[in-house]
């Protein structure tokens, strides 16, 4: 076997995370929003012709609300401890 083959089974995900994964963890919720909003749709729209607009204006609003979930949290925390 070759080396990164025997490297590749050795990684242990959860004990050994990627090691730059990390540095954008800020934007990890940007594909899971997506997901959720086009599986969501697909179920509930009665035509998939309006799942993409439908699953856009879901995607928005789920990211503007942890936006403005954060934004609360940031201040909350800010001027209680500040």
């Amino acid at each position: 076997m070759s080396a990164p083959l025997l490297l590749l089974l050795a990684w242990k995900p959860f004990i050994d995370p990627p090691p730059h994964v990390w540095d954008y963890w800020y934007l990890l919720p940007l594909p899971l929003c997506l997901g959720v909003s086009i599986v969501y749709k697909s179920i509930k729209c009665p035509s998939m012709k309006q799942v993409p607009r439908e699953a856009a204006v879901a995607f928005l609003s789920i990211i503007s609300g942890l936006l403005v979930a954060a934004a609360v949290l940031f201040g909350l925390v800010r001027f209680a401890v500040g």
